[in-house]
């Protein structure tokens, strides 16, 4: 009997501590929703940042955001006896971190997609400037690189990934360099040419150096990638040593010829205002050099130091050069602009056609970029962009006085089509200051024409050649300026806007304005009313009637070219 009372103690102590463990177990983990909603979370921010390497974000960009997953990952819920309270809280933080971390990748995936974005932009648009140089030159396979452009700006308009940024970047960037070096290779090519010359007047043989000069041209003008533009430049130089060994009587024009363009590259140097002190002593030790040689290896010496010297110019000459032109552009435009003013009536003030041409207008825009600009090559680029600035100011300077209607074309267009090839075929908004007026051009032919207001004095609209970068259709614009200034506008509904270069400048409706036309773009009486906004020109942007807009988005796309002069 005490036996069976003793068994049956065990068993209720037992069914007890059973009892116990299950309280015990309900009450740890935390609620199964908590748990179960980290769980999504993480797997959520997982996607995302697959999603993001997938389109190229690179991984020093989402580092942090990983590093922050691996730590909350490594971290476990408190052990608590008979509440799960603690648990509960700690997977509801566990979900509200993973979702906050999704949220900060979503955030750099759409500010690394604009950045690279707006690279492409910019490497397009120094593509463009490159190629317009290059084909002045009326040297080299300068169709082949319209043929790329096109390409890239083809693909431009369907990227929508960084990844996809970066193959048109990368592209650009390596044909960029590709043509400076035909630009490079040109000139070497051509004072080997001068060299030629100087020699048969000099009645020595010439003969095999022709033939290789011809067939060096044909070389060049076939060749389109760095590294053929490389081999020539190496075999050049090779032909000139040849050349001096083969003649003992060339070795005094060799040296001589490139002497003076050393000499010439020194001037324009201190043209710049760059510090010409260095280069000014290596040309006096140059030059003495050539006055003293009398072997051909003095001579083969001299000439190989004299391009050593003249190369390690370079740099200096076009940084000087980009920052030179964009002041010399701003001091042309302007005294042409003050020597061809507008006597505005309504004020009595007089103002410039050429705003957009001085440090109100582009120049800002290249100042800017000289301020990212490290490399030669942007500094060659933003070089580019200015000598098309000078056309562009130019063609100005022609359509002032050019009295064809608005609605006809203009020889001012004709020229911008020669001087930009890409004109040519395709959409064109021709964009004239001196007219207020835009031409719409189809596979250069005239289709239509709008009266339009561009910019203000203070914010000109920008001249160049421009790809669209944005088309909304309708959109809200919103003032960057505070209340108060006297750029400040209320929030604003648009229903055509065309993105003609990153900054807010657009090729737009202005359904508050009536009156659109030469002269709007200085201050003016608008008949509808509204001086407030509507009697001076735009914000830099391109205004048109609510309905010609409409004509003007349905019959452009992403690939339509906006030139404006």
């Amino acid at each position: 009997m005490q036996a069976l009372c003793s068994i049956r103690s065990t068993q209720k102590i037992l069914a007890g501590v059973m009892i116990g463990m299950m309280l015990l177990v309900t009450a740890c983990g935390g609620s199964p929703q908590s748990q179960q909603q980290a769980s999504q979370n993480k797997a959520k921010l997982d996607q995302m940042l697959q999603h993001a390497r997938s389109i190229g974000i690179p991984a020093s960009a989402l580092q942090d955001i990983v590093n922050q997953e691996q730590q909350l990952s490594s971290t476990s819920a408190p052990f608590t006896l008979f509440n799960d309270q603690a648990d509960t809280d700690y997977y509801t933080n566990l979900a509200t971190h993973y979702h906050q971390l999704e949220v900060e990748a979503k955030g750099q995936i759409n500010a690394i997609t604009d950045q690279y974005s707006q690279q492409a932009q910019q490497d397009m648009q120094n593509f463009q400037s490159a190629l317009s140089a290059q084909r002045l030159r009326n040297v080299g396979n300068t169709q082949a690189f319209i043929q790329h452009y096109t390409t890239d700006a083809s693909l431009l308009a369907a990227a929508q990934d960084p990844k996809d940024y970066a193959v048109i970047s990368n592209d650009a960037r390596k044909q960029i360099e590709a043509l400076a070096l035909l630009g490079t290779t040109a000139n070497q090519l051509n004072t080997f040419h001068n060299t030629i010359n100087q020699m048969k007047a000099s009645r020595l043989d010439v003969t095999a150096m022709q033939v290789q000069y011809q067939s060096d041209l044909e070389t060049l003008n076939a060749a389109t990638t760095s590294p053929v533009f490389q081999n020539l430049s190496t075999l050049i130089n090779a032909q000139y040593e040849e050349a001096v060994v083969n003649s003992t009587q060339a070795l005094p024009f060799v040296s001589t010829a490139k002497l003076k363009d050393f000499k010439t590259q020194l001037n324009l140097l201190k043209t710049y205002g760059m510090d010409a002190r260095p280069y000014q002593k290596l040309y006096d030790t140059d030059q003495a050099a050539i006055k003293k040689a009398s072997t051909i290896q003095d001579f083969l010496v001299v000439s190989r130091r004299i391009d050593a010297d003249v190369a390690s110019m370079h740099d200096d000459l076009v940084q000087g050069a980009s920052h030179y032109l964009v002041n010399k552009l701003d001091r042309e435009a302007r005294a042409w602009g003050q020597a061809h003013a507008y006597h505005d009536k309504f004020d009595g003030n007089n103002y410039i056609y050429t705003a957009g041409y001085t440090l109100d207008g582009i120049g800002y825009w290249l100042n800017r970029d000289l301020s990212w600009a490290w490399q030669p090559a942007d500094f060659q680029a933003v070089i580019d962009q200015e000598n098309d600035e000078f056309f562009n100011l130019h063609m100005l300077e022609a359509d002032y006085n050019d009295r064809t209607p608005y609605n006809k074309v203009h020889a001012t267009d004709l020229q911008m089509m020669q001087h930009y090839p890409s004109l040519q075929h395709g959409t064109v908004l021709m964009v004239s200051f001196v007219e207020q007026a835009l031409r719409f051009y189809k596979d250069g032919k005239l289709i239509r024409a709008f009266y339009v207001t561009t910019g203000r004095v203070e914010r000109p609209a920008l001249p160049g050649l421009w790809t669209v970068q944005n088309r909304q259709s309708p959109t809200m614009f919103k003032s960057t300026d505070p209340p108060g200034s006297p750029y400040w506008y209320p929030d604003t509904p648009i229903q055509y806007a065309i993105l003609y270069h990153w900054g807010g400048f657009f090729v737009h409706d202005a359904w508050w304005r009536v009156n659109f036309g030469p002269g709007t773009q200085f201050p003016h009486y608008d008949v509808g009313g509204d001086e407030s906004f509507s009697g001076n020109g735009s914000h830099g942007c391109i205004n048109m009637q609510g309905n010609e807009a409409a004509w003007m988005y349905a019959n452009t796309d992403w690939n339509t070219q906006i030139a404006v002069y």
